[in-house]
């Protein structure tokens, strides 16, 4: 094409789209602005704090912490029966003694779960629930 026929066509196209836009308000004759029209206010959705609970699907809350202050792993999933306990090691350093239990290290005298480790002993730990004793013995390896 030649560049005044392309010209052409560039006037005839923005010529088409100035007719298409809508006039501009002219002012008031008195001279003074006119406000700006106001939208319309965008309404509040309705909020439910049912709509922000944790939905935890069987799962751990991912807010809860896995370690305590003074370091020991915290298992939340400790309310097991004692039957479905392992005792999988005692650990003494002199001081004292820690056990793992089903993953997790307990004291004596703390909780693991439901139960109070009442003695951790060389080879066994004592846990008590509503004053029932349970003894978890540790199995040797063949």
């Amino acid at each position: 094409m030649k560049k005044p026929a392309l010209s052409l066509i560039m006037m005839f196209i923005a010529t088409a789209a100035l007719a298409q836009a809508p006039a501009a308000q002219k002012p008031a004759a008195s001279g003074a602005a006119q406000p700006a029209p106001v939208a319309a206010p965008i309404p509040k959705p309705a909020i439910d704090a049912a709509d922000f609970a944790y939905q935890d699907h069987a799962q751990r809350d991912p807010f809860w912490p896995l370690v305590t202050s003074g370091g020991a792993i915290v298992n939340y999933d400790s309310n097991f029966a004692v039957s479905e306990m392992m005792l999988e090691g005692i650990i003494s350093d002199g001081k004292g003694r820690i056990a793992i239990i089903n993953g997790a290290i307990v004291e004596e005298g703390k909780r693991f779960g439901i139960y109070m480790v009442q003695k951790i002993e060389a080879n066994r730990v004592i846990l008590v629930k509503d004053g029932q004793t349970s003894v978890l013995q540790l199995k040797k390896e063949e």
